[in-house]
């Protein structure tokens, strides 16, 4: 009946460390997610000022409000193999601290 008594004792006490360790995980896994949507909107409000900032500039050197837009329509995107570097971003940089920090 000893023996029982400590498989049970055994069972339980994994059971609760195993719940414990899949909580921290997803929590951390929610933070991440926070973490880097905060990143994503930090990376749209440069790219929605940069390209203001262009048109702007286009129209003010006489171009068509339309022809300034249709210029600078894919601003902040992707280009060949180059896409825009946000590392500098404070967002970002502190998105990808948490996630490095995490696989040490």
């Amino acid at each position: 009946m000893k023996k029982h008594g400590m498989k049970v004792v055994t069972l339980l006490l994994g059971c609760s460390i195993s719940t414990g360790l899949s909580a921290a995980l997803e929590d951390r896994e929610a933070r991440q997610q926070t973490l880097d949507q905060a990143c994503l909107s930090a990376q749209q409000t440069l790219i929605d000022a940069g390209k203001a900032q262009r048109i702007k500039a286009c129209e003010d050197e006489g171009g068509s409000q339309a022809k300034c837009q249709q210029a600078f329509a894919r601003f902040g995107q992707r280009e060949g193999n180059k896409r825009p570097d946000f590392s500098q971003v404070p967002a970002c940089s502190q998105a990808e601290q948490y996630r490095q920090g995490y696989r040490q």
